[in-house]
């Protein structure tokens, strides 16, 4: 007798109990996966981001709000720093690239970064990776703009359009707008599925022209001796920025150099160097705790699956008792009828982890784009995780354990007593 043969034709007998088991199944580990790919690639596209900020050299606060506020444009900046603390660090024979971040305004709640060009150049927002132009060119006049693919897409600024700031990193009821100054769109970036892609790049040298301009019209209405240069900078107007990105000539001086700063002990300035890459880390330790509870309801529906799988089978046995004894009396010893029972409990739970493997792989795969969008990482679908395996394989274990118990009551049928006559 062909025990697979037996098997699936008593799979095909329970063919509705058995297709809701496995759904069962399937759900469970689809769960799983599902979370445990999208934590993957979510951690794997903030460290990447992460990656490209060597060190962010800022005013003194949270480092975690630093790295925030700077590298994923999350959160209020904690403050500004004199523009003398970037010139120190440019001219340090240890850094190789000093890229200075002046935050303050929005557009359509896109932040208007004040920066330099050599952001487009020579800055690496991921390892090995330049920023590219989908259209335009850099910013060469103060009120010239490089935007971001998706402020491009939201806002439908394109290259030669116009647009003016308001005050503040985000736009409220009631946010005055720089009505006198207009900036026009130099380029758009290339997609990068980073922050950077809702963000708009200026000049510094634009904001601090505009937010001086602002203090001179405050003054006037105080003092109408003051006279208001709209295209100048008052000279008692204090230039700051709001961070720095280095990137050293050698990772030898990575702990000298984020020490004698984090000391004040670095020419003076008071201020904080931060390694994002350190700080990302604490960052998913601490989300890491609610992707545990997710993952703990996905087990307990697999678990759920594993008990419909002994609920199903067990019952069938009481339906089987006939059938069974006259496989014994066929010949079919014990072994053979605990292994088919067995048999039955594998191939349910290998056919729901293999669905629930190849469901959540299709579905992150069909909605890449739209999770993308939304959330700003670049999701694939096609990353396998390692622990898949150790998934596939602990439910495959569960579908057997539980399928133990009626194995064990089908073994000790007796066939005397099922195959006397029926009443």
């Amino acid at each position: 007798m062909n025990i697979l043969k037996i098997v699936f034709r008593n799979l095909k007998h329970r063919k509705l109990s058995s297709i809701l088991t496995v759904i069962s199944i399937m759900t469970g580990v689809a769960l799983v996966i599902s979370i445990m790919l999208i934590k993957q690639e979510t951690e794997d596209a903030f460290n990447q981001t992460a990656t490209g900020y060597e060190i962010i050299v800022g005013p003194k606060g949270s480092p975690l709000q630093l790295t925030l506020s700077t590298v994923y444009q999350i959160g209020n900046p904690i403050q500004n720093m004199p523009l003398s603390t970037y010139e120190l660090l440019k001219n340090d024979k240890r850094v190789k690239l000093a890229i200075p971040y002046v935050l303050g305004d929005n557009f359509k709640n896109f932040r208007i970064v004040g920066t330099v060009p050599e952001i487009f150049t020579e800055f690496e927002y991921k390892k090995g990776l330049n920023y590219k132009f989908s259209e335009g060119t850099i910013f060469s006049q103060d009120l010239e703009a490089v935007i971001g693919s998706e402020t491009s897409d939201r806002t439908g600024l394109k290259t030669g359009d116009y647009f003016m700031g308001s005050h503040g990193i985000e736009s409220y009821e009631g946010s005055e707008s720089h009505d006198e100054y207009k900036f026009k769109v130099a380029g758009v970036l290339e997609k990068t599925y980073t922050p950077v892609d809702r963000v708009i790049f200026v000049p510094m040298n634009a904001v601090w022209k505009i937010h001086s301009h602002e203090a001179d019209l405050r003054k006037a209405e105080t003092d109408s001796s003051v006279h208001i240069h709209k295209d100048e900078i008052s000279d008692d107007y204090e230039k700051t920025i709001t961070a720095v990105l280095l990137k050293l000539k050698s990772p030898v001086y990575f702990d000298l150099l984020r020490r004698q700063i984090n000391d004040n002990k670095y020419e003076g300035i008071n201020a904080q160097a931060i390694l994002p890459v350190f700080e990302i880390k604490q960052l998913f330790d601490i989300i890491g705790n609610i992707n545990s509870i997710l993952m703990i309801i996905s087990y307990l529906v697999i678990f759920t699956g594993a008990i419909s799988i002994f609920v199903s089978i067990y019952n069938s046995i009481n339906e089987r008792k006939r059938e069974i004894a006259i496989l014994r009396s066929l010949g079919a010893k014990r072994s053979y009828i605990f292994r088919t029972i067995i048999l039955e409990g594998f191939f349910i739970s290998l056919t729901g982890a293999l669905a629930g493997i190849f469901t959540s792989h299709f579905l992150i795969y069909i909605f890449r784009n739209k999770i993308s969008d939304l959330t700003g990482i670049q999701i694939s679908g096609v990353a396998y995780n390692a622990e898949e395996l150790i998934i596939l394989s602990g439910t495959v274990l569960l579908g057997i354990l539980v399928s133990l118990l009626p194995a064990m009551k089908a073994y000790r049928t007796d066939v005397a007593e099922n195959l006397s006559p029926l009443s």
